[in-house]
């Protein structure tokens, strides 16, 4: 082998190394965006939206509240709208299980207020929004 030719050959390996390390970083990013833009990776947080409605006669929903299985940590939403079925919207963390329930105001007697059980929420969802509507 030549003077030449050997002195070219660490230079050779070192631009070979260099752009394997740019195609790495190039198609890892490439992978990264394309996940996260497709939903193939669970956001952290999901933004609840949808109806609450109390079965009782002549009640409204006042709020919802969220209760975390894992944690004990409540998440309220206050109903919106003022009537029966009402609104609400909430952001919750994702991979949790929740019970839920709604808490109810008499229209009559607006002294008279109760909470109801409306279920249980299992959050584990690709979608970083969501619509779910509540009875109780």
């Amino acid at each position: 082998m030549s003077e030449q030719a050997s002195k070219k050959s660490p230079n050779r390996k070192i631009a070979m190394v260099i752009a394997v390390v740019v195609i790495v970083i190039i198609v890892g990013v490439a992978i990264y965006y394309i996940y996260n833009t497709v939903g193939i990776i669970k956001p952290s947080q999901v933004t609840l939206t949808g109806t609450i409605t109390t079965t009782g006669a002549n009640t409204r929903p006042e709020k919802i509240t969220f209760t975390s299985v894992k944690t004990g940590y409540t998440y309220v939403a206050t109903a919106s709208g003022g009537g029966n079925p009402a609104t609400y919207t909430i952001t919750l963390p994702n991979g949790d299980t929740y019970t839920v329930s709604i808490h109810w105001v008499n229209t009559i007697l607006s002294i008279i207020s109760g909470d109801a059980d409306a279920g249980t929420l299992n959050l584990n969802t690709f979608q970083s929004s969501i619509t779910e509507n509540w009875a109780g």
